[in-house]
């Protein structure tokens, strides 16, 4: 279970750099599970897209200054935060090992993977405003990438379900 300690950019990029990691090996176990060709396909690529945004959230991270988010938002914004991290499917192991194991043929597989990207994306929305502007759009462009990711497995599995 992964916990913020304090509210500092540096700690959350470090969790979407761990994310993005995450993925990038979950895409490839998830392709040697499956036969189907297409799919294993898209997952391989799909891997190598989250190995490309890990070193661009790495970049990200190396000029980050520290912002207090009390200081902007209302409510609990740390809170939501730590919510957003705590539900993503990479934050229990064991729950993720077992989805893993469990899952059987393409759709479950394609399915899995769209839960993966859907997480992802709440996940930079929830952090996206802790940088500056120009940051911002980088994260913006991430999150347009991953849900890309979502209509390409989408549109696999309407093949697969008909």
């Amino acid at each position: 279970m992964w916990h913020l300690s304090q509210f500092q950019p540096s700690e959350i990029i470090s969790l979407a750099v761990e994310v993005e990691e995450k993925g990038a090996n979950f895409y490839r176990r998830l392709a040697d599970k499956v036969e189907a060709e297409e799919v294993k396909k898209l997952l391989l690529y799909l891997s190598t897209e989250e190995e490309k945004h890990k070193k661009e959230f790495k970049n990200l991270g190396r000029d980050l200054t520290s912002f207090d988010p009390r200081e902007t938002y209302e409510g609990e914004y740390l809170e939501y935060v730590q919510s957003t991290v705590d539900t993503h499917m990479f934050a229990n192991e064991d729950l993720l090992e077992k989805a893993i194991e469990t899952a059987g043929g393409p759709v479950d597989v394609v399915k899995l993977a769209i839960s993966f990207e859907k997480d992802s994306i709440l996940f930079f929305h929830s952090f996206r405003n802790l940088v500056s502007k120009e940051k911002q759009e980088v994260i913006d462009k991430l999150i347009k990438e991953e849900e890309g990711h979502i209509i390409n497995l989408a549109n696999i599995l309407k093949s697969y379900v008909k």
